[in-house]
């Protein structure tokens, strides 16, 4: 236990020594206890399999016992002729208060149907579990993902934003020296100051917000990182049938089972019953010592003329299977309807990153000319702030696309079923 917690530490300080990469995140989610919790709900979906075929073995139970009655009980059924013969010879006869047991049963379901179509079930549902289990570390991915493409986001916005601080803490010292020499009013600083707290204002926000995601990523991948990681798009989204609905069809289809199982529950069963015991007693009529064996085997065939509560659990399954029906159908036509808004929005976004980076552009122009009129007073100082907010929420919005897009695609992997794994590097 030690060595392994050892290997695991030296793994994690490796990871954090070293440059981490989107794909360590990826493969550190796979050992951590959340994804961890998701095979063991497979496991679990097997043993119920296990369970449902287990029904349809024969039961063998070695039984001992040890009765005591009130009169002379039969150890076992005696012929007419045996008695008169044992009284003769003076035998004990098999009758006594106090008998020991030993000997076995046997039960064996020869034909249950609902037995096969309850194991058909749970087959059914250990592959849903499977199906499962993948949409949810894929679902991980995709948080993981978006989340460093925000932290991504949110990193180059602080760029911006010590930028533009840089950028008015030189114009105020521009305006200090104007103050000083009579040729600007004070309150211009005041509002150059204003603007600076309020940078810093947004920057405490923005650090608060980063903290955030960081703890994200850790608590899902178990590996701590002091900046976004840096990656790139090696594989296009494969767009096949969505797999985000195949846990839910599938549970569907055990659904279906159930109906028909409980139907079934209504139809005769045929089983093997077989037993044999030794009983040891003294016999009542001279407390002789005498054991004897006794068995039998034999076909039992149960018909359930009249059971009520089995009627209602057919009308049960039957409201079950239809709300799964309708479930399948809102989240089939929620998803179709988000994977058509995610690919729409991708395909807007192009453009909009390409209009957006002319907008920085021109407001990088702007703020240019904006400073050499401001300094020549042909420019308000408020207008010159303008253009100042300008650059940066030109900036912000360029990089917000650039994060949208990506959370896009993780979207859209999700509702695919696309291992991001293979998507991104």
């Amino acid at each position: 236990m030690i060595k392994k917690i050892t290997i695991l530490a030296v793994t994690v300080f490796s990871l954090n020594a070293n440059a981490v990469t989107i794909t360590d995140l990826f493969n550190s989610l796979k050992n951590q206890p959340i994804s961890q919790e998701d095979k063991m709900s497979v496991k679990k979906a097997d043993l119920a399999k296990r369970s449902a075929l287990d029904a349809l073995y024969p039961k063998l139970n070695v039984i001992a016992s040890y009765e005591h009655y009130n009169m002379p009980s039969s150890m076992r059924p005696v012929l007419p002729t045996e008695t008169p013969y044992r009284l003769a010879h003076h035998e004990p006869l098999p009758f006594s208060q106090n008998i020991s047991r030993i000997g076995f049963e046997l039960n064996f379901p020869i034909f249950v149907k609902a037995l096969y179509t309850i194991r058909d079930k749970a087959r059914v549902l250990k592959l849903a579990s499977v199906d499962k289990k993948r949409l949810n570390f894929i679902q991980r991915e995709a948080q993981i993902l978006g989340a460093n493409a925000t932290l991504k986001y949110l990193e180059k916005l602080t760029l911006a934003l010590k930028a533009k601080k840089i950028s008015l803490l030189q114009t105020k010292k521009d305006i200090k020296i104007k103050v000083k020499n009579g040729r600007a009013a004070g309150v211009e600083l005041n509002k150059i100051d204003e603007n600076i707290n309020n940078i810093n204002i947004s920057q405490n926000k923005i650090d608060q917000s980063k903290n955030e995601l960081k703890t994200l990523i850790y608590t899902l991948s178990g590996i701590r990182i002091k900046k976004s990681i840096d990656f790139h798009q090696i594989k296009r989204i494969k767009k096949d049938k969505i797999f985000a609905l195949y846990p839910l069809e599938k549970s569907l289809k055990a659904a279906k089972y159930g109906v028909k199982a409980s139907k079934e529950s209504l139809y005769p069963a045929l089983f093997l019953n077989a037993n044999y015991f030794e009983s040891y007693a003294e016999g009542y009529n001279n407390n002789q010592n005498i054991n004897t064996g006794y068995g039998s085997i034999g076909l039992k065939v149960v018909m359930p003329l009249f059971d009520k509560s089995k009627y209602t659990n057919i009308q049960k399954a039957k409201v079950a299977y239809e709300s799964k029906v309708l479930a399948i159908a809102e989240t089939k036509q929620t998803l179709s309807a988000k994977a058509k808004k995610l690919e729409e929005d991708l395909r807007l976004l192009k453009t909009s990153r390409v209009l957006a980076k002319k907008s920085v552009n021109n407001s990088i122009q702007l703020l240019k000319v904006a400073k050499v009129a401001f300094s020549v007073k042909r420019l308000s100082e408020e207008e010159f702030l303008r253009y100042e907010n300008a650059l940066v929420s030109a900036k912000a919005a360029l990089y917000e696309i650039d994060a949208k897009k990506w959370q896009d695609i993780a979207g859209l992997a999700v509702i695919y079923g696309n291992d991001l794994e293979e998507v991104v590097k």
